[in-house]
């Protein structure tokens, strides 16, 4: 007892920061974190992994069913729950991926999606094939009608998740224990605090080595920066795939930059890494940290002899090629193409912009700029008066702390290592086909984040009373960003 009393007076800081993130995240999230959030596909997937399935029959229910013999709990109610809109309305499915499979009359059994299947006329009829083969196919005519007893059509839509697996392979133990009734909204909510705490914990080691000169009172309150003025706390609040993803994405990536400092920790850096692109794609660029950090010796760089980086550099890809297999593999197996997650079949294959200019492309740049850093709320003649689309504010009207980014005090070694890092990990997000939307803020800020608000630690600026009137305003706008969003209609428009 004697022990755990001292540990817990030692630990005081950590224990208050955790339990206060904990808290005000709750307080924030109050409605949502009474129960699952609307959108279980990481559940879904880890119901797909423990019956040892890569795809998923879920989006075949529909809303209203009664359950079925064999249901795992909660499932029909799930279903009923992301299926009903706010005001009690029926929806569709929301960002499942599918793909179409034929048995032809000929013969061939062919895989793949109409990607103009939403058009009129002939050019409806197009088809691409997994490979990229294009057909014509009248589903009406070309496909035979001798499968199954008694005979039926040979069509099948087969359903997948998209997003990168690792939450859904966490989740597993949750959902042995309660099934599709888990509330994420919990979850997504403690683990927000648990970064809370990594950070706190990130930056205090940079103190003590020496690579920040913050006090242990300007760190909590870089802390409380990260916790509830930036588009973290909206994101944390919501449980739903995308932004647990996002907040478990975070947590890997701090773990990661704590391992990669100075390349003192290779495989639990190489680790981190895997598993936080196993949840974020783009956190997989931040291998160039951990690259620059063998180089680095104090404030200056240094050639450590290739048996340092050599030994440094296996360790370091060893588990992220063993992450990196087991997803082509995964892939594979749902797209017969180890390096497609998927999302390009979303809503069938159909979406304009996916379908006209890829994933990634010049043409999403201009619209993704202005998310990052431009996006105002906008002010009119319509009640009341302020409003801010989906695509969110930029980071600049979400937190103007990090305006402050561009003016540091010391710009050393450890300083550029992590400017570098955080545009390897910012801008292929800037040719996403997707700026976000909808959002408050712009949220894929979270899988570059870490970095600046250790460059804010790391910049040496005094933190003087500019930097705490934009302090004060980051906290005012994200506390209005997470009581509204969702909630308060009114100051949203599309």
């Amino acid at each position: 007892m004697n022990k755990i009393r001292e540990f817990l007076v030692r630990r005081k800081v950590e224990l208050l920061v955790f339990i206060g993130a904990a808290i005000g995240l709750s307080l924030f999230s109050f409605d949502n974190i009474l129960g699952p959030s609307r959108h279980f596909h990481f559940i879904d997937l880890a119901h797909s992994f423990v019956n040892g399935q890569v795809g998923t029959d879920t989006p075949k229910r529909i809303r209203g069913q009664k359950p079925r013999e064999g249901d795992p709990k909660g499932y029909q109610a799930a279903i009923d729950r992301h299926t009903t809109d706010a005001g009690g309305k029926g929806v569709g499915w929301n960002d499942w991926a599918s793909i179409r499979e034929f048995k032809l009359t000929d013969g061939t059994w062919v895989k793949g999606v109409f990607p103009w299947g939403d058009k009129q006329g002939e050019q409806k009829k197009r088809f691409v094939e997994l490979d990229g083969t294009r057909r014509i196919i009248d589903t009406q005519l070309d496909v035979a009608k001798d499968c199954g007893d008694p005979p039926r059509r040979c069509d099948e839509t087969k359903y997948y998740m998209s997003f990168p697996p690792f939450p859904a392979v966490a989740m597993i133990p949750f959902y042995l224990i309660w099934g599709y009734n888990f509330n994420d909204v919990l979850f997504t909510v403690l683990n927000a605090a648990l970064n809370a705490l990594l950070l706190f914990t990130l930056l205090e080691y940079l103190r003590l080595r020496e690579l920040s000169a913050r006090s242990r009172r300007e760190n909590v309150v870089l802390t409380i920066l990260f916790t509830f003025g930036t588009v973290n706390l909206f994101s944390a609040i919501r449980g739903e795939v995308w932004f647990t993803a996002l907040v478990l994405g975070f947590t890997l990536h701090v773990l990661y930059i704590l391992f990669a400092i100075e390349a003192r920790r290779p495989f639990l850096a190489g680790l981190m890494l895997g598993l936080g692109m196993a949840t974020r794609t783009p956190i997989a660029f931040a291998f160039i940290f951990f690259a620059l950090e063998m180089f680095r010796d104090g404030d200056r760089l240094r050639w450590p002899g290739f048996a340092y980086i050599l030994k440094k550099g296996v360790l370091f890809a060893v588990p992220i090629l063993a992450v990196g297999g087991a997803l082509m593999a995964y892939n594979y197996a749902r797209f017969e193409n180890p390096f497609e997650f998927g999302h390009k079949f979303l809503a069938a294959g159909t979406r304009p912009s996916i379908r006209d200019h890829g994933l990634f492309s010049f043409w999403f740049l201009r619209a993704n700029l202005a998310a990052a850093f431009i996006n105002p709320p906008v002010i009119d003649g319509v009640a009341p008066y302020i409003h801010i689309t989906r695509h969110g504010l930029s980071m600049l009207f979400s937190t103007p702390v990090f305006i402050f980014l561009l003016w540091p005090k010391d710009f050393g070694a450890f300083g550029r290592n992590l400017a570098i890092a955080m545009a390897f990990v910012a801008i292929p997000s800037l040719f996403y086909q997707n700026t976000g939307w909808a959002q408050f803020g712009y949220r894929f800020s979270m899988d570059f984040m870490p970095y600046m608000i250790l460059m804010l630690a790391a910049g040496n600026r005094k933190f003087g009373k500019g930097f705490y009137v934009a302090f004060a305003i980051s906290l005012l706008v994200n506390f209005f960003g997470a009581i509204t969003y969702d909630r308060i209609g009114m100051f949203y428009y599309d």
